[in-house]
């Protein structure tokens, strides 16, 4: 998997810009705020058809006019597609328009089209925050590679999204518990093929995660472990009534899944220092490129933004040998000294200011 040509037109901070990376590392150096990590976000727009760090998608518009257009060039294999995602700002409201080879896609018909595994300074919530991020980092992973996964995410939503009035409905009176029986049919319908395929894609991650972990931070063990609904899901979406319309809200399905990260058998949110906790997520993110290929016989992009910092000189050697080992890979830094000089001797190096970007040498 190859990103071939990338062009943005009025893309936060990037009035206009024409790039063509090559194929091996390339290398973004530029001070904070110039750039970087909005470069990496249209790359991964791409891949997953939303902004995984964006509030709101009138952010992504520039100040030139009142829309965005996001197009690539992607090489898959022999194939070579070209992608385009367009926003226009019309007053509240942000319209956007996907295109795969000139025609146009739904959202949930973008994703695996392009993959790509995305590292950036938010993704320490892996293992500091809650669920929420753990969570999206299997649905951004599975969108890519599960064909239908990200219809079935769409599904889950609404089927919440209606469950959940429903139930409010109920608990003030109107209507009677029978007429949720359709709802929860369909929640674990849509609950067990999600779960099923998160609880597979953990399998496969955990021992290529623990073994990218091992090499390195020598000596420390990872451990990953999915926590799932409980197994007869139907029979705990009945019992959970009581509670579910007492609260008002479906309290058993996918949306309270975990990933459990464990470091030599301790939890890591509690336990491990902020360069262990990097260090474990850059192992997941690794382990989630490996599972990628092998799905699908293609190496992602790998988008690493700022990867570097917080590691001692032995965790960057070894994470930075583990990432030139094949593929195309974009990386970004405030200076090029983290890297080895033979590195960079083979790297594209870029430089970013404010919102350009120039080849060096």
């Amino acid at each position: 998997m190859r990103l071939r040509r990338l062009q943005l037109k009025n893309h936060r901070n990037y009035a206009q810009l024409d790039l063509s990376p090559g194929a091996g590392v390339n290398v973004f150096i530029g001070a904070n705020g110039q750039g970087k990590t909005n470069l990496l976000e249209a790359v991964a727009m791409l891949a997953l058809s939303s902004s995984p760090r964006a509030r709101r998608e009138s952010e992504l518009v520039g100040p030139v006019g009142p829309g965005s257009r996001i197009e690539a060039a992607i090489e898959d294999g022999a194939l070579t597609r070209e992608l385009a995602i367009a926003l226009d700002v019309e007053g509240e409201r942000t319209k956007r328009t996907i295109e795969v080879d000139g025609a146009r896609r739904r959202a949930f018909d973008l994703p695996g089209n392009f993959r790509v595994t995305l590292f950036w300074p938010d993704d320490l919530g892996l293992v500091k925050a809650g669920p929420e991020l753990r969570r999206r980092f299997l649905n951004q992973m599975l969108v890519q590679v599960e064909p239908g996964h990200a219809r079935a995410l769409a599904a889950l939503r609404r089927i919440l999204e209606q469950r959940n009035s429903l139930l409010k409905r109920i608990a003030g009176g109107e209507g009677g518990e029978d007429t949720l029986q359709a709802w929860d049919q369909e929640l674990v319908k849509v609950a067990t093929e999600i779960v099923d395929a998160r609880a597979k894609a953990v399998s496969e991650l955990e021992p290529v995660a623990a073994r990218c972990h091992r090499q390195i931070a020598v000596g420390e063990r990872l451990e990953i472990r999915y926590i799932g609904p409980p197994e007869n899901l139907a029979q705990a979406v009945q019992n959970s009534l009581a509670e579910d319309l007492r609260r008002g809200t479906t309290s058993i399905g996918p949306h309270r899944d975990d990933l459990l990260v464990l470091l030599d058998g301790q939890d890591a949110r509690s336990f491990a220092s902020q360069g262990q906790q990097r260090t474990a997520v850059v192992s997941l993110k690794l382990a989630e490129a490996a599972l990628i290929e092998a799905r699908t016989g293609e190496r992602p992009v790998l988008l690493l933004d700022d990867v570097l910092s917080e590691l001692d000189g032995e965790r960057r050697a070894a994470l930075l040998n583990e990432v030139a080992g094949g593929g195309q890979v974009i990386i970004t830094s405030v200076e090029a000294g983290p890297f080895p000089p033979e590195l960079i001797a083979r790297a594209m190096v870029w430089t970013v200011e404010e919102g350009r970007i120039q080849a060096c040498g």
